[in-house]
């Protein structure tokens, strides 16, 4: 059976769902005005990084976010400083030993890993309720796991894969980033490149290794959205 990722491009511009100009500049400023509120991806969500560890301790001093919807189930009680034994205990159970059992246990009901289940708005959500609600009506399907992303001047996101798009569809619209901020895809022997305009939202087909790399000399700020269902993407699929 082919695998959805291999139907549907590295990434694709979504019309319907790209910003107008005042609403980027909202964006703006509520990134300005949250500033202070970004925590390291380890604090902001624990368990998970328990799963992810490699990844997340590769990015814990330069990728940070402030997450706008919860699990029900994430009950995070996995300490940051304990995060390596809560990764290993994991593991040790035979419950994460490979991508297969990820993938079970991300799609299981009631599960912390389910990102299909994060329909919990947050505080910061309600802060600017309005906002953040007018741009996440335009969604055909049903956005779950939404969060405000910084990634740090001159840092980067090591390659890695996320899941393939029958799991969830990926969308990112910048909302401050330099022409150096470059998105990286891996596609059998090819890599692909390209660099995100504000206010456009992007599929992220990431079921492909993919990377970024911000070689500017300023912070990159994104607002992401997992979603369930392809609804928004049904006309790129081949």
């Amino acid at each position: 059976m082919v695998k959805l990722k291999h139907k549907l491009p590295t990434f694709s511009i979504i019309d319907h769902l790209s910003l107008n100009e005042q609403t980027l500049n909202d964006l703006v400023k509520v990134t300005q005005d949250l500033e202070t509120k970004f925590v390291s991806v380890l604090e902001s969500n624990k368990k998970l990084c328990s799963v992810n560890h490699d990844l997340t301790k590769s990015v814990y001093d330069n990728f940070f976010q402030i997450s706008l919807t919860e699990s029900e189930f994430n009950v995070d009680n996995v300490d940051i400083d304990n995060c390596e034994n809560g990764y290993n205990t994991f593991h040790q159970s035979g419950k994460l030993t490979g991508v297969k059992q990820k993938k079970i246990l991300a799609e299981t009901s009631g599960s912390f890993l389910n990102e299909n289940e994060y329909n919990k708005m947050t505080e910061y959500f309600d802060l600017y309720h309005e906002l953040f609600s007018e741009i996440l009506s335009k969604f055909k399907s049903k956005p779950t796991r939404v969060r405000l992303v910084k990634l740090k001047a001159g840092t980067s996101i090591s390659p890695h894969i996320d899941y393939d798009p029958s799991y969830a569809v990926r969308i990112i619209i910048p909302i401050i980033a330099k022409p150096d901020c470059v998105n990286l895809f891996w596609v059998k022997n090819n890599v692909e490149s390209t660099i995100f305009e504000p206010g456009k939202a992007y599929f992220l087909n990431t079921g492909y290794k993919h990377a970024v790399m911000n070689f500017s000399n300023q912070d990159r700020y994104t607002f992401m959205v997992s979603v369930n269902g392809t609804k928004d993407v049904e006309h790129l699929i081949t």
